[in-house]
């Protein structure tokens, strides 16, 4: 009897201590087990099924969750800097491509400018530490770079009245003939941003200079004189126009270019200038001589 009264007493402690040490479980409990030799008592606990589980306690002084940052001057003043120096690279590829600006007629290179925590050097450059200053381009060198991707149509050369209309296929040495030039010669205004700098663009064709392949070179202003059906045979163009003089045939044909200049208007802020821009392209045109018999 004084072993149940004992086993009881200790089955009612662990029971206290289980409630004390998990009040949110779903399930808890205690059972005595008696031999002949010893009392044996069992506890348990265990969570409800689709129970939800505790959050633990936040800890005095934790420290907060880091959360993401603004991009610091630093940041903004690199992201500029490499945005001059993508625009400085442009401006050397214009400086020295073909076509597109002559050294005589580019402005001189940016003043160069500090990437963001360099130091500079003795002569007064500073070190970007990839090999290049990164500059501040100038009004006039934005407009260069904004040229140099403007997209314009070259002007081909066209000769009339055809050589293919007749039954010889071919010119005739003697013969007035018309020139003039098609694409768009007169293309919209455009704008594009250099840096930080809008560059508006306004493209004129100034004159086209036409080498006929025998040695002529002619240059027109005025192109808009074409020859048509309605022409009178033989009547000379008004504008631009050329006879031959020697066959090209049998050798071969008459290779005729036409090298176009360009006035390309700019402006930024109220500061202006004119840019040339030199373009060209070229046909063929075999020439021969008619033989007038005679009885």
């Amino acid at each position: 009897m004084r072993r149940l009264i004992q086993a009881g007493a200790l089955a009612l402690i662990l029971s206290c201590a289980v409630v004390n040490s998990a009040q949110a479980d779903d399930d808890w409990g205690s059972a005595t087990t008696e031999s002949s030799d010893s009392v044996s008592v069992k506890a348990w606990k265990s969570k409800a099924k689709g129970g939800s589980k505790s959050k633990p306690a936040k800890r005095a002084g934790s420290a907060p969750r880091p959360t993401a940052s603004k991009p610091s001057n630093y940041d903004r003043e690199l992201a500029a800097w490499k945005v001059r120096d993508a625009a400085y690279r442009e401006y050397l590829t214009v400086r020295a491509g073909p076509n597109r600006c002559p050294i005589a007629g580019c402005p001189q290179a940016p003043t160069a400018v500090p990437a963001p925590g360099e130091r500079p050097l003795d002569d007064g450059v500073r070190s970007t530490g990839g090999g290049i200053a990164a500059p501040q381009i100038s009004p006039e060198q934005a407009a260069y770079v904004a040229v140099a991707r403007l997209r314009l149509t070259a002007p081909k050369p066209v000769i009339g009245p055809s050589p293919k209309i007749n039954e010889w296929k071919m010119a005739a040495v003697g013969y007035p003939y018309w020139l003039w030039a098609e694409g768009d010669l007169d293309p919209a205004p455009v704008s594009t941003t250099v840096q930080d700098l809008t560059v508006r663009l306004d493209a004129h064709l100034a004159s086209t200079t036409f080498d006929l392949g025998d040695g002529t070179e002619l240059t027109c202003t005025d192109l808009t004189s074409r020859w048509t059906p309605a022409v009178e045979p033989g009547a000379a163009s008004p504008a631009c126009g050329h006879t031959y003089t020697q066959p090209s045939l049998p050798r071969g044909s008459y290779t005729v270019t036409a090298y176009s200049t360009w006035a390309v208007d700019w402006s930024v802020n109220g500061v202006g200038g004119t840019i040339p821009l030199y373009q060209q392209a070229a046909t063929t045109i075999p020439v021969g001589e008619l033989q007038v018999l005679t009885h």
